[in-house]
């Protein structure tokens, strides 16, 4: 009985032994090139994409994958995706089925690039895959890309956001067939990081985040980001569960470097120092809207101590008698503008001229800038700055949709919070007015005289408080 045993194992060792080396062999005898153009014609149909495989191909079978390399996907309006090398494994039994099941993959150097039109729709789902052909759903169980980029284009905007050296390890990932709901039909678990995103003059690096996606809905969390010199964490949700999809951000950025900030935001170095910014934003893409007519949420930027390079603002602001000559806004707006600087500035040349004519140094004790938008306006919550010996404090909105500035106020306050003296900007952001001058004549031409409006206010006695908010008037 044993030497049956025996004589059984060995010939089936010797017959595993005999299909292995069969196998083999016919990996070595099979040339995949050459069912390239009817591979590359099958997914062309398949995906409604045109499909080339520049490089060459292999092919294993235990375990059964396939490699390529030099991958381009395009469709009538460009390329959207390549790949440098792709190796995939899957199942033979689900594939012969017409359902791709994929055990695992490999790609490195996966260029692609979206394009969002202006109707809504994406440059990858132009294409129409044809009836009949393998079906979109599959699934694979690890998924690594190394070394990725992304090119994002809002046709809509003509903005253009890109991601650099992207590597990601995801497990579990799901696509089902469901024609036109791409985004609702992936689910996954992973991790990412990314060397670098850049959109229009803002950079971000070193980006890592724990990523879920289900049902249309993508949680990244926590993200942790390099921005502006610092540091920052937080949430970023992508919900694309409605037609309107709605994106969530939530970031907080400790110690930023004011220089880095306003270098970032294409504005000339004026202050120095560290400050905190926090975010909360929702923004809701809806069809043919401004995606700012659908922004809402918080933006605060506060610091203590920080530096001016280009002028001692107390000096300015305190030598009434020698100087009697003053424009509020001149150097009063960018600081109070704070993370909408760029924004609010855009038409108003800050301190070219005054500040190049005063030079000098200064120090910022306290500032903050608080704003809460609405409807694509930003409302001024809080905004004020103090030096050693004065307060200045902001007020008014900025609508960001029609770009214009609604209302805005600039105040050097007493101990009271009350307006010593204000001077207001109205119009749009490309050709404002300041009081009855315009931006530019307000920097290079007569200053009003504060001294002799500031002791007619005193001598006028009570007033309507202007500030009460955290800023705090200095001894």
């Amino acid at each position: 009985m044993r030497a049956a045993k025996k004589k059984i194992l060995v010939i089936a060792g010797s017959a595993v032994a005999l299909i292995v080396v069969a196998a083999s062999a016919a990996a070595l005898v099979f040339n995949v090139n050459a069912y390239k153009p009817e591979i590359e014609a099958a997914v062309s149909d398949a995906t409604g994409l045109d499909v080339r495989i520049n490089g060459r191909m292999g092919v294993s079978f235990f375990p059964f994958g396939i490699s390529a390399s030099d991958i381009h996907v395009a469709d009538k309006g460009g390329e959207v995706l390549s790949l440098e090398r792709l190796k995939v494994g899957a199942e033979i039994i689900p594939l012969l089925r017409k359902h791709l099941k994929v055990t695992g993959c490999e790609v490195v150097r996966p260029a692609v690039t979206v394009v969002e039109y202006a109707e809504g729709k994406y440059n990858f789902e132009r294409g129409e895959p044809a009836k009949g052909g393998l079906g979109t759903a599959f699934s694979v169980h690890r998924l690594k890309v190394f070394g990725g980029s992304l090119v994002y284009l809002d046709k809509r905007t003509g903005i253009k956001t890109e991601l650099k050296e992207i590597d990601l390890a995801a497990t579990d990932l799901t696509l089902a067939d469901i024609p036109g709901e791409i985004l609702k039909s992936l689910s996954f678990t992973g991790n990412m990081s990314c060397k670098e995103l850049r959109r229009k003059d803002l950079t971000i690096d070193s980006i890592t985040s724990s990523m879920k996606g289900e049902k249309g809905v993508f949680r990244f969390e926590p993200v942790t980001v390099n921005i502006f010199g610092a540091k920052g964490k937080g949430i970023f949700i992508a919900d694309a569960s409605e037609p309107d999809a709605v994106y969530r951000i939530n970031l907080n950025v400790p110690g930023l470097d004011f220089e880095r900030f306003e270098e970032s935001f294409g504005i000339k170095k004026m202050i120095g120092g560290k400050g905190d910014l926090v975010t909360a934003l929702t923004v809701k893409d809806k069809m043919r809207r401004s995606l700012l007519s659908e922004t809402s949420g918080t933006l605060t930027l506060g610091g203590n101590n920080l530096v001016t390079y280009t002028e001692d603002l107390d000096k300015v602001l305190s030598a009434y008698k020698t100087t009697q000559k003053f424009s509020l806004l001149d150097i009063g707006a960018f600081f109070l503008a704070g993370p909408l600087g760029s924004v609010a500035l855009r038409g108003y040349h800050y301190g070219n001229l005054y500040y190049q004519a005063q030079g000098g140094r200064g120090t910022i004790t306290t500032f903050v800038s608080r704003w809460k938008i609405e409807g694509g306006e930003a409302d001024a919550v809080d905004c004020a700055l103090a030096t050693r010996h004065n307060r200045v404090a902001l007020k008014g909105k900025l609508n960001l949709v029609s770009e214009r500035y609604d209302n805005v106020t600039v105040a050097l306050l007493d101990h009271n919070g009350c307006a010593m003296f204000k001077q207001g900007i109205r119009g749009s952001l490309g050709h404002p007015n300041v009081g009855a001058v315009s931006a530019a004549e307000s920097l290079a031409g007569p200053f009003v005289n504060l001294y002799r409006r500031a002791k007619k206010f005193v001598q006028g006695g009570k007033c309507e408080v202007f500030y009460a908010g955290s800023v705090q008037q200095p001894r």
